[in-house]
């Protein structure tokens, strides 16, 4: 039978993945727990287990870690057997809480049987580990509890063959660690054993003999006032038999409940490791050390993943330089908006959940949403404004042509008027006038027109009297050499006319196929298991829940969850990154206000946005 567990309501834990059996009981806080019980088991968020971990004799504590962040201090506390998330797998719950049980429990020593079957259990949750650090305290734990160890600590060696203090766990001493990864010393017990692959059992640290290869530095002891006695050094191996961690275990208890606080604790509680202890602590650093490479190259891999996409990101935005950074911030805004979903108490969202592979599947198809841009012609993916530079310089000459056109028939009107000697001086006089003042009129239009003209190639709302104006112009013909000629042509008449923004009809198009090229991109990618849905989330991200979006105009239904979150996330970078040449930006509170307006129409997740906005997931991250 188990003891009571714990688990305050700030906790994601189900029944179903809890170890059969277990009396759980829900509360508020930890008041609520029994004060003067020691017989239970509690999970707690970092907050709550400050409060109780304070006290010198309590009970075994799990870590609960979602939305908070972990001291080192309190990771290394000798009452916290574990820590545990949401993303975590049931193998890592329940070996967590089982390990948390053990130790209230004096462990009989003819079941030794049971004890190795609990070591194949601890390997499964080990080998479902993929977070190093979660690992390295999982292993410590585990390793204390099936030996009856007081402390334990655990080192890991890098790609270059150096060996690095990790992190510790002491049951009699609420000292602190604070020289996590550190370099230890190739002569010290734990790098021998690095070194030579050999275990090293001492039933004295203090004893031993000056033809050791290795010595037991007394500094640490000191430094937390503590006695070390009885140390068990194995190395932690890889399937290639390479060493890649070394893992310690200090002072056997005879006793898992007796604290080593004086020299009389020492010499009354502490015990050699004999041999079952020995061949527990081997089974399990035999799994520890596979679990821990796999963890390495399960980090080497999603370095590789990251190094990839970083780059294909710099690809993108090298064409598109105006857009620096978008793909960056979309998946900041993205993760944090999913992170705040896993905290979120709207009814609606309570069983959405992210685990850690479904975030980092989230964060790289974020991204990666615009890849397909590479596939979009650069003089449309970076046009700014609604004519190409070279269309308006052409424009504007062509203005230039029509000022001189209209010169030259100017002085051949005033030479021919010359030449009407029937005329008077004063009708003379008269008709000059006339001609130069129609002159001077058709001037002020020709600026009057390229005022127009430049209005209307910004990229913002056309305002109707521009759009008057450029009809005025169609209609204007000014003198060539030959004939007469149109100011304003066709298709540029067509492409100024655009109502918002600076494409035209074919141009947007090319732009809206960047979806599609992502997509087809993307799905080229022997993408793992984790993130195989990666490329349909990407492929979304334009959609709208009223079916409006493209580019397959998907309803609702059809819509993930992160497809959801990352449209929310691009069309607030969208209206407020600064590096756009063809909007102005806007500020946060117009951003939200125009997202809020396409919840309303049915167009983003509403419950998502809101989410959004409460967890001000939309602040950029500093």
């Amino acid at each position: 039978m188990f003891p009571p567990l714990f688990i305050t309501d700030k906790v994601d834990l189900t029944p179903d993945i809890l170890p059969a059996g277990c009396p759980i009981r829900r509360i508020r806080g930890v008041d609520e727990i029994p004060a003067d019980d020691r017989n239970v088991v509690a999970v707690l968020t970092p907050p709550e287990a400050e409060s109780v971990l304070a006290d010198a004799a309590g009970y075994p504590v799990v870590l609960w870690r979602e939305g908070f962040s972990l001291a080192p201090a309190l990771l290394g506390h000798p009452r916290v057997v574990g820590v545990l998330d949401a993303r975590c797998s049931r193998e890592t719950v329940q070996a967590t809480l089982k390990a948390a049980f053990r130790l209230l429990a004096v462990e009989s020593s003819e079941d030794a049987a049971r004890m190795l079957e609990d070591v194949l259990e601890i390997g499964r949750a080990l080998a479902s580990e993929k977070n190093l650090d979660t690992l390295l305290s999982l292993i410590l734990t585990h390793a204390r509890s099936l030996t009856g160890a007081d402390g334990s600590s655990i080192y890991t060696r890098d790609r270059d063959g150096v060996l690095y203090f990790r992190l510790w766990q002491n049951a009699s001493t609420t000292a602190t660690a604070n020289a996590q990864k550190t370099l230890v010393g190739e002569y010290s017990i734990a790098g021998y054993v690095a070194r030579s692959g050999e275990t090293v059992l001492l039933d004295d640290a203090y004893a031993i003999p000056e033809s050791a290869p290795y010595r037991f530095n007394p500094a640490s002891d000191r430094a937390i006032g503590y006695h070390t006695k009885s140390l068990l050094t194995l190395p932690l191996t890889n399937k290639g038999g390479e060493v890649v961690g070394v893992l310690q275990l200090i002072n056997r208890k005879n006793r898992p409940d007796v604290l080593l606080r004086t020299p009389d604790d020492i010499a009354t509680h502490v015990r050699s490791f004999d041999a079952r202890s020995r061949q527990l602590a081997q089974a399990l650093a035999g799994q520890a050390g596979v679990a821990i490479e796999n963890s390495m190259l399960y980090a080497d891999i999603e370095r590789l993943f990251e190094g990839f996409i970083k780059a294909s990101v710099q690809a993108i935005e090298a064409r598109d330089p105006t857009t620096a950074g978008h793909s960056f911030r979309v998946a900041d805004f993205c993760e944090r908006l999913a992170m705040a979903v896993d905290r979120a108490d709207r009814r609606s969202l309570r069983d959405i959940r992210f685990s850690r592979e479904q975030l980092r599947e989230l964060r790289y198809a974020a991204l990666l949403h615009d890849i397909g841009k590479i596939g979009v012609r650069e003089q449309v993916l970076v046009k700014a404004k609604k004519l190409q530079p070279p269309q308006l310089a052409l424009l504007q000459q062509r203005f230039r042509y029509a000022r001189v056109s209209l010169e030259r028939r100017l002085y051949q009107k005033l030479l021919a008027l010359h030449d009407q000697r029937e005329l008077d001086p004063a009708a003379l006089a008269g008709r000059r006038r006339d001609i130069e003042q129609a002159f001077a009129r058709d001037l002020a239009k020709l600026d009057e027109y390229l005022r127009v003209v430049l209005h209307a190639n910004e990229p913002t709302v056309l305002p109707g009297e521009i759009a008057a104006g450029l009809d005025d112009i169609l209609s204007f013909r000014f003198p060539s050499e030959h004939d007469e000629e149109l100011l304003l042509h066709d298709f540029e008449f067509s492409d100024l006319s655009i109502v918002q923004g600076s494409l035209n009809d074919e141009e947007r198009a090319q732009i809206e196929s960047h979806v599609s090229h992502t997509y087809t991109i993307l799905s080229l990618i022997p993408w793992t298991r984790d993130l195989a849905r990666l490329p349909e989330i990407a492929y979304g991200h334009h959609e709208k829940l009223d079916g409006t979006g493209y580019p397959r105009r998907l309803a609702a239904k059809d819509i993930p969850v992160p497809t959801r979150i990352m449209t929310i996330a691009d069309i607030y970078d969208a209206l407020t990154a600064p590096d756009r040449p063809y909007k102005r930006h806007l500020s946060a509170p117009e951003a939200l206000d125009i997202l809020q307006a396409e919840a309303k129409a049915g167009k983003v997740d509403t419950d998502l946005f809101e989410t959004f906005v409460e967890s001000r997931a939309w602040q950029p991250a500093h």
